[in-house]
């Protein structure tokens, strides 16, 4: 919020001083100006009891208006910001349901802890735990209370387990991507990330539910020799830059029990701000 500058005051204003004429004056002279004087006395006193009266007015509150009437809530689609302290439920608007999930290509672009979850069952031989795929997510020591599945909802993950389980190929993008320098040797870029590492569980908004890349190390350099990419590359390593990067991949299997889905890394594309891919590499 801005301040304001204090304003400076206004310039005295310059009354003759008194001199050795103004003796001069006859005694009616002065009565004329003390007459003066008084009027002019008055006339202030009356401005300023006018503008206390016009302050004391501004300073009285302004009618309210009336109030508006309360906004009804839709309890099916609210976010849990929206409801404090009622019981925490997904938003079946979202994230739940075949309709929220997305595609691109023939891919499944998985962005989300629920459509984890239900890949996970999809792809194991374990019962659904409905029960843990609608339980929000938390950061917060004290888990939250479990939720209880409406058969609408039971429906919805029915339905979005079918369709996971026709869709196996999947698409991943991440950012922040930063690359080491070049290595001339066997002239590739290494990924300074904890991506592709095998055994390593990768998650949404902190839930137990993870994916894991099958033997994905050799994802770790990637191969490049066209001039106008390394030139690109170099520069952007330089000026310490990172980039974006569209994972495929296929799943091989899901463990209910382990809470986790294990993916086979197809193909990695490394992009620049603007979504232009620069390496393209595939499985060998």
């Amino acid at each position: 919020m801005k301040t304001s500058r204090p304003r400076p005051l206004p310039p005295a204003s310059h009354n003759r001083s008194l001199t050795m004429a103004d003796t001069r004056l006859s005694r009616t002279g002065h009565l004329l100006q003390l007459t003066v004087l008084g009027a002019a006395l008055s006339a202030l006193s009356l401005s300023a009891v006018l503008s206390i009266d016009t302050l004391a007015q501004a300073a009285e509150p302004a009618a309210k208006p009336a109030s508006a009437p309360a906004t009804q809530i839709n309890l099916e689609s609210a976010s849990l910001t929206d409801l404090p302290g009622s019981p925490s439920r997904v938003r079946i608007d979202q994230s739940l349901g075949v309709h929220a999930i997305k595609q691109r290509d023939g891919f499944v672009e998985l962005d989300n802890a629920v459509l984890l979850k239900t890949y996970v069952y999809a792809f194991s031989k374990q019962a659904v735990n409905y029960t843990g795929i609608l339980t929000p997510n938390t950061e917060m020591i004290e888990p939250p209370a479990p939720v209880q599945a409406s058969a609408k909802e039971k429906q919805q993950v029915d339905a979005m387990i079918a369709f996971d389980k026709a869709h196996p190929k999947l698409r991943i993008d991440v950012d922040d991507i930063a690359l080491d320098a070049y290595v001339p040797q066997g002239k590739y870029y290494p990924i300074d990330n904890r991506l592709f590492i095998h055994s390593a569980g990768y998650y949404f908004d902190n839930s137990p539910y993870h994916y894991t890349y099958d033997h994905p190390e050799a994802f770790r350099h990637l191969a490049c020799a066209d001039a106008a990419v390394m030139k690109t590359l170099d520069d952007a390593i330089a000026n310490y830059q990172h980039f974006h990067m569209t994972i495929f991949a296929t799943v091989l299997g899901g463990d209910a029990k382990t809470q986790g889905l294990l993916l086979r890394v197809d193909e990695v594309q490394l992009k620049d701000a603007l979504g232009n891919v620069l390496i393209d590499q595939k499985t060998q």
